[in-house]
């Protein structure tokens, strides 16, 4: 994957990867621990589809200081809108406000963002909401932070889903312990 990003993107760019045992929390983490900038740009394992310019058009969006956070549109590979937790199917409209509730999140399989230093809740086992937990603490910080679906940048996710029907009820469990009151409970 890492060799299928480089020749995409500038090459004074760093690409960090991590494939250590553990859950994606801790994975993401280790990441985080990597990144210099106030920005970053994070994808899944199961991502490809890269095309130069995808990265730029990622990043884009971030130019309105209120945008937190910017996902690519995520495809099937036969070029169908993939299943997200966004369950946004426009893909007409250039960039897509995400209003976060409780089975409505921005997915997180391909993002730019911006680092405040938030980090991942390690709590969550193998992965899922783990990420709708992180942006969650984003809306925790500012309340009027926007979430943006770029239909400008599409990548296609395979959606592997690693580990996640093994450990939904607890990753469920701990996320409702955690956000109390969110909308759509």
């Amino acid at each position: 994957m890492v060799m299928a990003i480089r020749p995409t993107v500038p090459a004074e760019w760093r690409i960090v990867a991590s494939c250590q045992p553990g859950s994606a929390a801790y994975n993401r983490n280790v990441c985080l621990s990597d990144l210099d900038g106030d920005v970053g740009i994070m994808l899944d394992d199961d991502i490809e589809g890269f095309y130069c310019g995808w990265a730029e058009q990622l990043l884009d969006p971030l130019e309105d200081p209120l945008v937190v956070m910017v996902s690519a549109r995520l495809l099937r590979r036969d070029g169908q809108p993939g299943e997200t937790c966004s369950r946004c199917r426009d893909l007409v409209t250039p960039r897509v406000e995400i209003q976060p509730a409780q089975n409505c999140v921005l997915p997180t399989a391909a993002i730019a963002f911006r680092n405040l230093g938030l980090r991942f809740d390690e709590g969550y086992r193998g992965s899922g909401f783990e990420d709708s937990d992180w942006c969650f603490q984003y809306l925790a910080l500012d309340s009027r932070c926007k979430f943006i679906q770029s239909n400008e940048c599409r990548l296609v996710h395979r959606n592997e889903m690693k580990s996640q029907r093994d450990n939904w009820a607890h990753n469920r469990s701990r996320f409702l312990q955690k956000w109390p009151g969110i909308p759509g409970q």
